[in-house]
């Protein structure tokens, strides 16, 4: 399927390409790469499509009332956190999109990761590695004269605009943290 083959499908469906993201649990940045062709359109996504284009009209509106009704578990975006070590503190940004995390804070510290929506607890659960250049110390009053890098865990709850953070850490010393969510990720132009 062609990016002009996706937007005409939408648009026989009478479908917005953000309710189109949502269904398939993507940004709507990710489907306005597939209509620019600037990023294939993955067979799942093409073939839900397939499917939903069968769809008499009111089972259509059936399924998007339930989308619109369920709302977003996860608020893709940027959040900001601040942190508080045993040595020192601070500031970083975290991007979540798409169940990927990636950062930076005021040192040049890079955090990489994933996180998961938990329908149980309707808590992102966490996962992050923490990638320090060398000689930067860590809030621990940790430095090295390489790379190093250590894991942290955490959870919160996504629909929250801040909030704290209890994070613990893969060299055994827990983290005070707060999040506050920024901004929603830039659609695709």
């Amino acid at each position: 399927m062609t990016g002009d083959e996706l937007k005409t499908a939408l648009a026989e469906v009478s479908l917005s390409q953000v309710d189109f993201a949502r269904l398939v649990g993507v940004t709507s940045r990710a489907v306005a790469l597939w209509m620019s062709e600037g990023r294939a359109i993955p067979g799942p996504a093409e073939g839900y499509l397939r499917l939903f284009q069968l769809l008499p009209a009111n089972l259509r509106q059936i399924e998007l009332g339930r989308l619109k009704e369920r709302g977003t578990p996860m608020r893709d975006g940027m959040y900001g956190i601040n942190f508080q070590g045993h040595q020192s503190a601070g500031i970083g940004v975290l991007v979540f999109d798409a169940g990927r995390i990636y950062g930076t804070d005021t040192q040049g510290v890079r955090y990489d990761g994933e996180y998961i929506f938990n329908e149980t607890t309707h808590r992102a659960d966490v996962k992050v590695k923490v990638s320090f250049p060398p000689n930067v110390v860590s809030v621990f009053g940790v430095s090295n004269p390489y790379e190093w890098a250590f894991d942290v865990t955490t959870s919160f709850d996504p629909k929250l605009n801040s909030g704290p953070l209890d994070v613990r850490t893969s060299i055994g010393q827990p983290l005070n943290a707060h999040y506050v969510y920024l901004r929603a990720l830039p659609d695709a132009a």
